[in-house]
């Protein structure tokens, strides 16, 4: 009787010769595209905090420059703000109708070499002075 009960809710799996390995293949087959959506959407999101990260220096230098009302102090407070792992940074400072505009821009990092991906961010942030 016990046997019975266990034996009920089992079924007979009937491996026929060359079935095995068939979800091996499906995973081998499916595994580059998987890869290939994950290294882009960690492409997306490096691109999207490279812009945050070059916005707010550009804020940063226009706010310092504004406060001290000395444009040659956007430039150094840009570059103190910029995290070290951007590419290729650059940032410019002008004065015009009683403002200070800070320019900032800054590659894109790639994360595998070979890729031909090529943005610069560049973010104008223009303050009064005083």
């Amino acid at each position: 009787m016990i046997a019975a009960l266990v034996g009920r809710g089992r079924k007979n799996h009937v491996h026929r010769a060359g079935d095995h390995g068939g979800v091996s293949v499906e995973f081998a087959g499916v595994l580059p595209g998987v890869l290939f959506v994950i290294l882009f959407c960690l492409e997306f999101m490096m691109a999207g905090l490279t812009v945050e990260r070059v916005e707010n220096a550009a804020r940063t230098g226009a706010r310092i420059a504004s406060q001290q009302q000395e444009p040659s102090q956007c430039e150094r407070a840009a570059m103190e703000a910029m995290p070290a792992w951007l590419n290729e940074k650059k940032v410019a400072a002008s004065v015009n109708d009683g403002g200070v505009s800070c320019r900032v821009e800054a590659k894109v990092p790639v994360l595998f070499k070979g890729i031909p991906l090529d943005f610069t961010m560049r973010r104008t942030v223009t303050m009064p002075l005083g």
